[in-house]
């Protein structure tokens, strides 16, 4: 379970976290919460409330992938067609298996500006889980970096989620 957890908090956090302004850029962050000096400590209470996001953030990505789905199918591309051209246009030694027509580059462009949308909405969606929760969102980075790099951090948040003790009064 917490491995599930970390690895759609860390999918969700390159997805949408790096590029919060709304709501990284609410507060000036201190030297102390640079990702790269963690602070110290987390506290229980603070462990809990990550572990209420994490648990939020699969439904998040389900959501982002549907709709991602579907805006691609909706312009007539498979999503490997998608994906080819993606990373055509991204590397031009990259071959895709047949040309790309002017009509796939039209649909790959209405598409492309579809996705840049579902990813601001993804964002602002990850935002507000994690203030929901009473964090801010690079506090919450911090400890989803603390809690990759420290095995006993993670057979604690086990532990909690085995006895439910994340569970954090509604207010």
């Amino acid at each position: 379970m917490i491995k599930r957890i970390l690895v759609g908090c860390s999918l969700l956090a390159m997805l949408g976290m790096g590029s919060l302004p709304a709501h990284a850029q609410q507060k000036p962050s201190s030297p102390s919460t640079s990702p790269a000096a963690p602070q110290q400590t987390i506290s229980d209470e603070e462990l809990k409330k990550f572990i209420n996001v994490a648990k939020q953030m699969p439904a998040i990505s389900q959501e982002r992938t549907k709709l991602v789905v579907q805006a691609v199918e909706k312009e007539g591309l498979s999503m490997n067609r998608f994906q080819e051209i993606y990373l055509f246009k991204r590397d031009s030694k990259a071959k895709p298996a047949t040309q790309v027509t002017k009509d796939e580059e039209q649909k790959y462009d209405r598409v492309f500006a579809q996705l840049e949308q579902i990813q601001k909405d993804t964002q602002s969606k990850i935002g507000n889980a994690v203030q929901a929760e009473g964090l801010e969102v690079p506090r919450f980075v911090q400890i989803l970096e603390t809690v990759q790099k420290n095995p006993a951090l993670q057979k604690k948040i086990e532990q909690m989620l085995r006895t439910g003790s994340q569970k954090t009064p509604q207010k």
